[in-house]
């Protein structure tokens, strides 16, 4: 499954055209949220804002993602069968609700299951949007590993900092 791999093309090129612009290359798309990945978890660059993933000290198939979207974005359209297809290929959608966030923001959550070469991986997705722009988080991690808390949290944190 390794979704990051198969957006990073698309994300360096996109990074590359806005470095040599000299648009700021490793801000976070965290900067101004709340969200926390776990502790000890090593942060990649920041991609221009719009991208960051966080992986834990051991294990190569745990990884948690945030995305910022440059225009706002409708859970009906990113979380549809057909677009989730598109984007997880491999990805069985097993739950899907809306849930609340942050007192109270509505938020989209997603959870299923995908498949990579190294076996059966849990996937879960929160969506929100925030003073006006949309969050996306992911946590994935292999079934047979039990859930990080920390991380499981950390997709719920798409809320702004007071």
């Amino acid at each position: 499954m390794h979704l990051w791999r198969r957006a990073a093309p698309a994300f360096w090129c996109a990074g590359m055209l806005l470095v040599q612009t000299g648009c700021g290359f490793s801000s976070s798309p965290a900067d101004g949220l709340v969200f926390a990945p776990p502790p000890g978890w090593s942060a990649s660059p920041g991609i221009m804002g719009f991208m960051q993933f966080w992986r834990p000290p051991s294990g190569d198939r745990e990884v948690l993602m945030l995305f910022r979207s440059p225009k706002p974005l409708r859970a009906s359209d990113v979380f549809s069968t057909q677009q989730l297809h598109d984007t997880l290929q491999s990805v069985t959608v097993q739950h899907r609700s809306t849930i609340q966030i942050c007192d109270r923001q509505p938020a989209s959550y997603l959870q299923g299951r995908g498949h990579s070469s190294k076996g059966e991986e849990n996937v879960e997705m929160v969506m929100s949007t925030t003073r006006g722009t949309t969050y996306m988080a992911l946590y994935v991690r292999p079934v047979e590993q039990a859930p990080n808390a920390a991380a499981e949290a950390a997709v719920r944190e798409l809320c702004a900092k007071p």
